[in-house]
């Protein structure tokens, strides 16, 4: 029966056995006796040279198997962790796995959903755009009535006139018709009196004629006279009648001037108001919209290795109609170009963007982008 110690180191490996192999071959060649020997003297056997030199070779045959146990023992120990650490890898991909399916699911879902709120809310933008039409109708409407109020309170203002000038004109033509009658009837009684006196005066006509005579000059002077200062009175009347005309009209367009530049200062006063009230809701609708788009955004970012915590990057994010992106362009940036095209790509990742319901806020978002401060830690 062989040794135990020696069925062990052959059982442990071609290596082990030759390292035996050769710390036998040293052993022996120095216990092997020689046949030199000296008459006279006794044989001595060498025997426990021998014995000494067999411990040393189980000892070291024991440490050499010592030794190729700790290795084999090591060489296990490693082989274990590695395959502990293949089987947690395989468990991990399993997880990210279903974890993308149910990232899949979530996206339907939201899509399904984001779908039919765009819906309703193009439903409510047709009925706010027929509310809009009618409402323009009806200021229309009201527009056209005041004009026409004010075309015929013109109309009416100038007719006034017309019969305040026709009355003026009437009551001169009457006054020049009544001094002309009153006129006529003088020179009527005039010549009632001259032929009274002529019939009365017939024997004194020689005398009277130079006398006749002076009074027809004088009669026909102060009738001339008469129809002198009547025709320069009317020509002063017409005169004073066409500057008071003159003045009317040209005080009725001042005031009309000044009436149509009031109306157009209110209107650019209103104009300004109500656009300045527009652009007022439209920022109010941006900032709550831009930390909308940021947390959507933040949603789906992916963190990238080493990315430092509190970095910050501004985006200028322009969009079409629909919610997809037109350009991602970085106005400052965070200081690391790793992280801020991670946030470009989040961005991307995240179209479409839900559109503001307000249609003034969402062609502003069109026309000219929205700045979104991009800062998830």
């Amino acid at each position: 029966m062989k040794h135990p110690i020696v069925q062990t180191l052959l059982a442990g490996g071609t290596s082990t056995i030759l390292h035996i192999l050769l710390f036998l071959l040293l052993i022996f060649s120095f216990d092997m006796p020689t046949d030199i020997r000296q008459f006279g003297q006794p044989e001595v056997e060498i025997v426990q040279a021998t014995v000494v030199d067999e411990d040393l070779v189980l000892e070291e045959m024991a440490r050499l198997q010592e030794a190729e146990e700790k290795k084999r023992a090591a060489e296990e120990e490693r082989q274990q962790k590695l395959d502990e650490q293949l089987e947690k890898t395989q468990d991990e991909l399993a997880r990210k796995e279903q974890e993308f399916l149910d990232m899949q699911e979530r996206a339907k879902l939201d899509a399904e959903k984001l779908k039919q709120e765009a819906e309703l809310e193009q439903q409510r933008l047709k009925e706010l755009e027929q509310q809009r039409i009618e409402q323009e109708e009806a200021r229309k409407q009201a527009e056209l009535e005041r004009q026409q109020a004010e075309q015929a309170k013109q109309k009416a203002e100038a007719e006034r006139k017309a019969a305040e000038e026709a009355k003026q004109r009437a009551d001169a033509e009457r006054l020049a018709a009544e001094k002309a009658r009153e006129e006529a009837v003088a020179k009527r009684k005039a010549e009632e009196e001259a032929r009274r006196k002529a019939e009365e005066e017939a024997k004194r006509k020689a005398e009277e004629e130079a006398k006749r005579k002076a009074e027809e000059e004088a009669k026909r002077k102060a009738e001339e006279e008469a129809k002198r200062k009547a025709a320069e009175a009317e020509a002063k009347r017409k005169a004073a009648e066409a500057e008071a005309k003159r003045k009317a009209e040209a005080e009725r367009l001042a005031a009309e001037k000044s009436r149509a530049e009031a109306e157009q200062a209110l209107q650019r006063q209103l104009d300004a108001e109500a656009e300045q009230r527009k652009q007022k809701r439209i920022a109010g609708v941006l900032d709550t919209y831009g930390l909308q788009i940021q947390q959507r955004i933040t949603r789906y970012w992916t963190k990238p290795a080493n990315a430092e915590a509190g970095l910050l990057v501004t985006l200028e994010v322009k969009l079409i109609p629909g919610g997809d992106i037109r350009s991602v362009r970085v106005i400052k940036s965070s200081g690391s170009e790793i992280f801020d095209r991670s946030a470009e790509n989040a961005v991307y990742k995240a179209a479409p963007m839900p559109m503001p319901s307000d249609p003034d806020a969402a062609q502003k978002i069109i026309s000219e982008g929205i700045e979104i401060y991009f800062k998830p830690e």
